[in-house]
């Protein structure tokens, strides 16, 4: 197993070939191929209890997933492993005295009427214990069987304590109240769980659900895992998520704390059938993925499980292709490139910038849409909207229900979209610009205001980002006949160009032996729009 610690380690780690794009969800041979989609790198397996040990003691291991671990390994994909235990399982377990646990849940995530996962067995039960106990020492006996080629392949196994693979022991609330299991009585159970995956796969990066953990957990996971590996959802469904400026601050404490002790963090995210479901991301799916794939990218995420269907649509390649570029280059000094997305972020959550006295609200009240819609309504002449403002002022579930764009938000991020290159005083020089068009870029961007004095933006490379030779790539909407020019500084010269009126979006191109900020400057004319700088290492 040595060789998975080794492919996870160092500036090997931001290599890895499993990292980017996954298909979602359980992958069988035959669902979506490379051919299918070039920018594919990672198939998820996911296996149920009952399937794998109908008869107790007897594990079907090979059986299920033998031929679909070849499939991968001749199709040149990476694997993610997964045993759902709650819902899935198996009966015996019920005739050794399990309880069964009924939940009031009567939908799923997406609001459809459901009666699946509303049945469990009581998880503290010591003969559940017992079983599922031996369920990952057979699990970890069967990865340990495997040959190198194959074990190569798995770039990590989800521990699934409950409800299927999220962070809680049930999908709605047992009706029976004695079956409730209380949090801190949970997360005793998540631990002891967690710790049983380490030991039975030493060298596998064993992932946990991010979401429901605490400090605790969180520390459990610094001190005792050699990879810390997280499920964060809410980074990975759509782009503008209430609170999600608090879930990136508890992941920077918790890559800062493994970056001291020499531990690589992993994190993986799911975008679901919302894509095709949800009005905000069906009226538009290739933009919708893209800018949740810019987003997913500046919140470092390294494997975005995303639906076969979208998969096979071509037009859905370009996001795919952003975040794979992104994923797993974590390491300034050895990322390939550096990007920054030009989005303005309409902060409800924002005191300072919308003062109650015009904007009306209080700190404490999140669920004021009237907030959301007068910050909304004050940038309307730049595109900005509310369709949908009440499920705005939920959580991120209730978020991505939304029937079209919502532009005002709560912890929602206030700027850009980056990686390692910082635009300083946004807002200063430019205006924030929404819903542009309906290409993948427009949803978002900043264009110069020069008739009211915003004429220049200027971004900060990270300075570990050294390279002998850099290329500059600027997009932006050539619309009207005004000209712009880039600039960088430590390099002589300012290359200016000149818009065409074509009303598409283009690129521009520079290189240089390396600089320290990039300057975009209005020149002369129409304002333009922009959407993307990368920064390319060609050296």
């Amino acid at each position: 197993m040595a060789l998975l610690v080794a492919s996870l380690t160092g500036v090997a780690a931001e290599a890895n070939p499993g990292y980017g794009i996954s298909s979602w969800a359980g992958w069988k041979p035959g669902d979506i191929s490379r051919a299918e989609c070039p920018e594919l790198r990672s198939v998820p397996i996911i296996l149920k209890w009952d399937d794998v040990e109908s008869v107790q003691g007897e594990y079907a291991f090979h059986e299920k997933i033998g031929k679909i671990l070849q499939a991968a390994h001749a199709d040149d994909l990476s694997v993610t492993l997964m045993i759902w235990v709650g819902p899935d399982a198996p009966e015996w377990i019920y005739s050794k005295g399990v309880p069964v646990v009924t939940t009031d849940r009567t939908h799923n995530a997406l609001g459809q009427k459901t009666d699946k996962q509303s049945k469990y067995p009581y998880y503290l039960h010591p003969e559940y214990k017992e079983a599922f106990h031996g369920l990952i020492e057979a699990f970890g006996n069967y990865i340990k069987t495997l040959p190198p080629a194959l074990r190569e392949r798995i770039v990590l196994v989800q521990c699934a304590e409950g409800s299927t693979g999220d962070g809680q022991p049930y999908k709605g609330n047992p009706i029976d109240k004695k079956h409730d299991i209380s949090e801190e009585v949970w997360n005793e159970f998540r631990i002891e769980a967690w710790d049983r995956y380490r030991k039975a796969m030493p060298g596998v990066p064993i992932l946990v659900n991010s979401d429901a953990n605490g400090g605790m957990e969180s520390q459990w996971l610094l001190d005792n895992m050699e990879v810390i590996t997280l499920k964060e959802g809410m980074f990975s469904h759509g782009y503008i998520v209430s609170d999600n400026d608090k879930r990136l601050a508890k992941h920077a404490a918790i890559q800062a704390e493994a970056n001291k002790r020499g531990k690589l963090v992993l994190m993986r995210g799911e975008m679901d059938g919302e894509l095709f479901e949800m009005g905000w991301s069906e009226r538009n799916i290739p933009q919708a993925l893209y800018w949740s794939g810019i987003f997913a990218s500046h919140c470092l995420l390294d494997i975005w499980n995303v639906p076969t269907k979208a998969l096979k649509d071509k037009a859905n390649w370009p996001a795919c292709a952003f975040f794979n570029k992104y994923a797993g280059h974590r390491k300034v000094s050895t990322a390939p490139a550096a990007f920054c997305a030009l989005r303005d972020g309409l902060e409800a959550s924002d005191f300072d910038r919308f003062p109650a006295t015009k904007f009306g609200g209080k700190p404490e009240k999140k669920r004021d849409a009237e907030r959301y819609i007068k910050i909304a309504n004050a940038f309307a002449t730049y595109g900005a909207r509310m369709d949908d403002p009440q499920k705005a002022t939920g959580g991120g579930m209730i978020n991505r229900k939304a029937t079209g764009p919502n532009d005002v938000g709560w912890g929602t991020l206030p700027g850009n979209y980056s990686r390692f290159l910082t635009q300083i005083d946004p807002g200063s020089g430019d205006a924030g610009r929404w819903n542009i068009d309906e290409t993948i870029y427009g949803r978002f961007g900043r264009s110069f205001e020069h008739q009211s004095g915003k004429k220049q933006m200027r971004f900060q490379l990270d300075a570990g980002f050294n390279a002998k030779k850099l290329k500059v790539t600027v997009t932006y909407l050539d619309k009207g006949t005004g000209s712009w020019s880039i600039r960088l500084l430590g390099m002589d010269g300012t290359k200016i160009f000149q818009n065409k009126n074509s009303g598409v979006w283009k690129t521009q191109t520079v290189t240089s032996s390396g600089f320290s900020d990039l300057i975009l400057n209005y020149e002369s004319g129409d304002d333009t729009t922009f959407h993307l700088i990368e920064i390319d290492r060609i050296d």
